[in-house]
């Protein structure tokens, strides 16, 4: 399949380490990561500790791994996928910083040299890799094809909530709603079946000028309120792009992981 492209990223450590040691419990928890982390990947692979980087979808020749840490170059290149280096300082996986990198891969605001001709773009989170590529192309019939959440959240507050049980996601939840208010009294509606993002199907490039439109206004809204929770702006922000977008039951597409 010459004519696809998969884009995948982890920016950060192989495994995270606690984002505060507070406690004992914490403390061995960071020490863990920090070995495993120092550990190469082979040594890994035999003792059964699985990192971040997946093996590359099958029988895709295009695959690219975005990623600021280059002691995973080895792994990346091992497991499949084209090493793509981005220049960041390597923070925690979970941080507020790594987390507002992977929406540069996400919503394709990188150089796309690489994959410029190609007509399919799939983007997948690390731990939402399918291997049922050829499935997503046909499912995506209007330019963009993305999952529903597989617990039913009707409306964007439903997202909000749970959003607020992550630290990265709730230090500028505030500013979050007032942005969603204001969208809402300019017309948006609260009312929009939550999206996941985790996995990404664009459908280039009949619809190139629309799918980059609405990219760029989501990851535009994550970089100015320094907000990674990227499924409330597509909720939000999607709705003026129906017309290009469709969504699935989270069972439709499956990934190796079953979320």
């Amino acid at each position: 399949m010459k004519n696809v492209a998969v884009l995948s990223c982890w920016f950060g450590y192989k495994f995270n380490k606690p984002l505060r040691v507070n406690s004992f419990a914490a403390c061995k928890q960071w020490c863990y990561a920090t070995i495993k982390n120092i550990l190469p990947f082979r040594v890994l692979d035999a003792l059964g500790l699985v990192s971040i980087i997946p093996p590359a979808p099958n029988n895709i020749e295009n695959c690219y791994f975005y990623s600021n840490n280059k002691r995973l170059k080895k792994e990346v290149l091992f497991k499949g996928w084209h090493f793509c280096f981005i220049e960041s300082d390597i923070d925690n996986g979970e941080s507020i910083t790594s987390s507002l990198l992977a929406k540069k891969v996400k919503f394709l605001q990188i150089d796309d040299t690489n994959f410029k001709h190609a007509e399919h773009i799939v983007y997948m989170d690390s731990r939402r890799i399918s291997d049922d590529i050829a499935d997503i192309i046909k499912l995506n019939k209007k330019g963009i094809l993305l999952r529903y959440e597989a617990r039913f959240k009707p409306t964007i507050w439903h997202e909000v909530e749970d959003a607020k049980g992550q630290e990265r996601y709730v230090k500028h939840m505030d500013k979050t709603i007032d942005f969603i208010n204001t969208k809402l009294e300019n017309g948006y509606c609260a009312n929009n079946r939550v999206m996941n993002t985790g996995i990404i199907a664009y459908s280039m490039p009949s619809k190139d000028r629309q799918i980059k439109s609405l990219c760029d206004e989501v990851y535009n809204a994550c970089i100015m309120l320094e907000q990674p929770e990227c499924q409330i702006f597509w909720c939000l922000l999607s709705q003026p792009y129906q017309h290009i977008l469709h969504a699935v039951e989270a069972t439709e597409i499956k990934t190796r992981s079953g979320l």
